[in-house]
């Protein structure tokens, strides 16, 4: 199965993704502070792995972490599993860094999803 590429120069951050969610078509959430959130995430233990799920619905709301941990049990949906913490706060960083830059590259293209990004 091939690989889908960003068009980030960076991409390489994180090109060990691991989850089984399509970061390219995620849900743009308009923060009350003015900020955005595409990939807000959380992690949980379970069975010795440290899971990092978002909490940002598909249908575009901010999520209790209850109701994050519930959806990802009821899916199965994650962006990564990881021994530590430590690892999945790192690959949680890298991958919110990535997002900023593709939803930069949306807003100035005026794109209207974030998928556009990797058609062209």
């Amino acid at each position: 199965m091939k690989r889908r590429r960003s068009m980030l120069e960076n991409d390489s951050d994180i090109s060990d993704y691991r989850g089984n969610i399509n970061l390219y078509d995620r849900p743009i959430v308009h923060n009350k502070d003015g900020s955005i959130s595409t990939v807000r995430s959380m992690s949980f233990n379970e069975d010795g792995k440290e899971i990092l799920i978002p909490t940002v619905s598909d249908d575009g709301r901010i999520m209790s972490n209850e109701e994050a941990i519930g959806l990802y049990h009821d899916t199965g949906r994650y962006f990564g599993k990881f021994d530590s913490i430590e690892e999945a706060n790192n690959f949680a960083m890298r991958l919110h860094n990535q997002q900023n830059e593709l939803v930069k590259k949306k807003m100035a293209k005026g794109n209207s999803m974030l998928g556009d990004l990797i058609k062209k």
